[in-house]
């Protein structure tokens, strides 16, 4: 069948996903199952002209500051004057964003030549050998990725691991440098259920030779990714021990044993954010060192502007609302990311009135979520956000009264959001409003706030 329009290239992508969050292979169809997926990804890509192969790549893993770290690496690399490409999930808006290249997102009639001419490698790999399986959609977004990457000349990708790392299709790519962030409790049911399991599975992003950076951990992860990198003869520099960093968000610094950055300000909000433009900071100058990027005064300078002109939608997004309101869109979805959410809001608007608009996915443990944000909250409107896999607004709402809270109960994102800028429209006191819980609640209030 032949893919023209992009209703045909989404559902050729959809058709293969058959695991209900939409876009990763079966991970509890066991171990031996996802490593057929590393030889059908491969294959892929080698009926392709091994795309992967035509410029450097920087592979992250880790269970938060992800999408963080990257940013901040790609904003660098751009600002060093170098094409990059960078591979992120998930998506907010479309699933073209996942796709980017110099900051521009893949456009439709690239994207349906990408699909289509990756759709045609999957079929045939799977003609060709009826033991490997169906390529998924994971595996085929990977492949997509590499393959637009390679037409658009990039010089360097940042491509990010969809779940895990020793078993996720994007780790057929043979990196220049290894970036592992921050571990939390994740995924358990499939990576595991203590912090050296999940530390495990992180480390199977290290190759052979490959340098790699990696965040903080608890003494029990760091210990498994140590005895990895030894194995396997990867030089392995760790934060706090190999760079310090310190400071605030507006004001801090990095230094390394030959390097050194003072007075950086980050563009993304959070006390957290200091370690993630750390530790992308520590993974340029190893670029730096492979002679990928310039390695002079030029860098200094870019690391200055990348590390101040990251912007990653839905993610401490703040919007001042012609209402006086101030919006503070974050995807916090996660009992870690919600403490940090409600530290940076407590850190950068003291003493506001905060309403927080709260949908979440039913996946996610509501009382855990809401706990953090419960002391810095005067008002909570719950919604059921409309995805397929959305939490009902009701159940959030009673783990809230469970704790002492009385929630309004909002038909819809828009309407929560209509309904706050309605009330604060006559009430000029400084007011925040918090819209949080998941990527699809996020999502919603950014199309009921114009912001796409």
């Amino acid at each position: 069948t032949t893919i023209t329009t992009l209703d045909e290239a989404m559902a050729a992508i959809w058709e293969r996903s058959g695991y209900d969050r939409g876009f990763i292979s079966n991970p509890f169809a066991g171990d031996e199952a996802a490593r057929m997926g590393l030889v059908r990804t491969a294959r892929v890509l080698e009926l392709l002209g091994n795309p992967d192969q035509d410029f450097g790549i920087v592979h992250v893993a880790g269970s938060k500051g992800k999408g963080s770290t990257s940013s901040f690496i790609d904003s660098i690399v751009r600002a060093a004057g170098r094409h990059c490409g960078r591979f992120l999930s998930p998506h907010l808006h479309s699933y073209r964003e996942r796709f980017v290249v110099d900051n521009v997102e893949i456009d439709e009639a690239d994207f349906i030549r990408v699909v289509a001419d990756v759709c045609a490698a999957a079929i045939e790999v799977e003609g060709n050998d009826v033991t490997v399986g169906q390529v998924t959609a994971w595996e085929l977004s990977t492949a997509m990725a590499l393959l637009w990457f390679s037409r658009s000349q990039c010089e360097i990708a940042v491509v990010e691991v969809g779940l895990g790392g020793t078993l996720d299709a994007t780790n057929v790519v043979e990196p220049m440098v290894s970036v592992i962030t921050s571990l939390d409790y994740e995924h358990t049911a499939i990576l595991g259920s203590t912090m050296a399991e999940i530390a495990g599975n992180k480390a199977g992003i290290i190759k052979s030779g490959r340098p790699v950076v990696c965040a903080a951990q608890p003494i029990d992860a760091l210990t498994v990714i140590e005895a990895r990198a030894r194995e396997l003869g990867a030089p392995l520099q760790v934060a706090q021990r190999d760079w310090v960093v310190s400071g605030t968000d507006e004001s801090f610094s990095v230094v390394g044993s030959s390097w050194r950055h003072h007075k950086l300000a980050s563009s993304l909000f959070g006390q957290h954010q200091v370690g993630n433009a750390g530790l992308a900071i520590a993974a340029i100058h190893t670029l730096a060192e492979l002679n990928v990027l310039p390695d002079n005064g030029m860098i200094d300078a870019a690391i200055r502007k990348g590390v101040g002109s990251s912007f990653i939608p839905g993610r401490f997004e703040i919007m001042r609302h012609p209402s006086g309101a101030t919006f503070v869109l974050d995807g916090a979805h996660s009992p870690a990311s919600a403490k940090a959410l409600a530290v940076a809001v407590d850190e950068h608007f003291p003493g506001s009135g905060v309403t927080v608009i709260m949908g979440m996915l039913n996946d996610k443990q509501p009382d855990q979520v809401v706990r953090p944000l419960v002391s810095i909250t005067k008002r909570w409107l719950v919604v059921t956000p409309s995805s397929p896999r959305a939490l009902s607004g009701e159940i959030v709402g009673a783990s809230l009264q469970a704790m002492g809270v009385n929630p309004d109960v909002a038909g819809s994102v828009l309407e929560a959001v209509q309904l706050t800028i309605a009330e604060i429209s006559g009430n000029p006191e400084k007011l925040v409003v918090v819209v949080t819980g998941s990527l699809s609640t996020v999502a919603e209030a950014r199309v009921a706030l114009g912001l796409t």
